[in-house]
């Protein structure tokens, strides 16, 4: 330890032998800053990250060149997806003590090792930052896809998971927003945010699932000679108790009385009885073969019915849809072409009339340019960040639209993610075709080298056996 007048080293004495400054309370000071980071340390373990910072953050209050108290913290910062804190901390950490200091050399190594990842964690901000806007201007919808997009590019980032499941609580769609709390508490097992949207989940459930069953303070009436006497249930019930022996005695003579009737009578209308039951028994059976007959008719009819209604789960209502549309014209109109592709693909066409559709391909046909884009996009991202079947979806989309957009890159990138996730036959199918659009660009030339690479295996194969 240095002494923070003169920085000699200093040993267990209260006063430094170089410059007599009282170093006693200083040292109270660091000790208390590690015991902080000690608490931190153990609440990280156990994956209470949220505790963790508490304590780091307070261990660097009391003594700011605590490296490892600032390193551990922006490895937290780091786990629950907020790179930007943890980046802030390593370099600080690397500032106030540039030599011996591996653990911010480590980290920040290994974000300069991966380019990407400052793009995507940029790009996460920015969706992030945009959902928060739709939620104040009351659009949950765009809010829900703009975080869906978050969080399938970092699944670590927890205040987007928590803004996510607000959303879904606030949609009532409380199965949905169970999944997304579950995720954030296995990041951070204590955060009491997520706590409290948990239980506030778990309630709504049980409403829904089951109710809630009120007490009530019922009264009972019933008529005394001329009288009708009024008595509250409890009252009634302790009227009922005093009277209960006395009913125990006529209900034990009523049932000896039953017993003697059935041990006498019931033996002679039993043989009475015998014949007529082999009757009863073929009409019942014919009856039960009739029901059946009926229940599978019925069973056949639900499931058409079910079938037929499965093709609309996912579609909008009529005004919804119209809503959408007009929002996407307006913003279209304002210039915004990126809010309003966001809105006209949360238009349900089938269910708009036929001007609604002629308005809809008009304005789609306007704003295709842009939507394609953004597929195109978030497909390079995903391809980026070796999420091959996100890339598939979006970059599928965008063949499907224009198999020849941007030269050919997006039909070579989709035939490039089949080759990686091991569907070479469709990735053939892929570069054949660029091969045959563009030959002489930089796709189609790429595309004949991953097609003669797989014929040289196949005569390879094919020499082996």
């Amino acid at each position: 330890m240095q002494c923070f007048m003169c920085g000699t080293e200093v040993g267990n004495d209260k006063v430094c032998y170089n410059c007599g400054a009282d170093i006693l309370l200083y040292k109270q000071i660091i000790y208390t800053s590690y015991v902080f980071y000690n608490q931190g340390l153990e609440k990280a373990k156990v994956k209470d990250l949220s505790g963790a910072i508490d304590s780091l953050k307070s261990s660097l209050q009391y003594y700011k060149y605590n490296t490892r108290a600032r390193n551990l913290l922006g490895l937290c910062y780091y786990q629950t997806g907020e790179m930007v804190r943890a980046l802030n901390e390593w370099v600080l950490s690397k500032n106030l003590q540039e030599e011996d200091n591996p653990d911010a050399d480590r980290y920040l190594a290994e974000i300069e090792s991966d380019p990407g990842l400052l793009t995507k964690t940029n790009s996460t901000i920015k969706k992030y930052n945009q959902a928060i806007e739709y939620c104040k201007a009351g659009s949950r919808d765009l809010a829900m896809i703009q975080l869906k997009k978050v969080v399938s590019q970092n699944p670590n980032f927890v205040k987007a998971l928590q803004l996510l499941s607000l959303l879904y609580i606030q949609e009532k769609k409380y199965a949905d927003a169970r999944k997304f709390l579950s995720q954030a508490a296995k990041i951070d097992s204590n955060n009491t945010t997520t706590i409290r949207y948990i239980h506030e989940v778990k309630e709504r459930l049980k409403e829904q699932n089951t109710g809630r069953r009120r007490k009530k303070n019922d009264v009972v009436t019933f008529a005394d000679g001329n009288d009708t006497v009024i008595m509250s249930e409890n009252s009634f019930r302790s009227m009922l108790d005093n009277s209960r022996a006395s009913f125990m005695n006529i209900l034990l003579g009523l049932v000896i009385g039953l017993l003697i009737c059935f041990f006498l009578v019931v033996p002679t209308v039993r043989d009475n009885m015998t014949d007529d039951n082999t009757d009863t028994v073929l009409a019942l059976n014919e009856e039960l073969s009739d029901a059946k007959t009926e229940n599978e008719s019925l069973q056949s009819e639900i499931e058409s019915l079910q079938s037929s209604l499965s093709a609309y789960d996912d579609k909008q209502d009529i005004a919804t849809s119209y809503d959408n549309l007009f929002a996407a014209q307006n913003y279209y109109n304002e210039g915004d072409s990126v809010t309003a592709a966001d809105y006209i693909q949360l238009v349900t066409r089938d269910v708009l009339g036929e001007q609604g559709q002629t308005a809809y391909d008009n304005l789609y046909a306007s704003l295709s340019s842009t939507i394609i884009q953004g597929y195109y996009d978030d497909g390079n991202n995903f391809y980026t960040e070796e999420n091959y079947e996100s890339a598939i979806t979006n970059f599928k989309t965008v063949v499907e639209i224009d198999e020849t957009y941007n030269s050919g890159a997006a039909l070579f990138l989709l035939g490039d993610c089949y080759r990686l996730t091991g569907e070479t036959e469709l990735a053939l199918e892929c570069f054949n075709r660029v091969v045959e659009l563009y030959p002489s660009n930089k796709w189609g030339k790429q595309a004949k080298v991953y097609i003669a690479a797989d014929d040289t295996e196949l005569s390879a194969t094919e020499v082996g056996e």
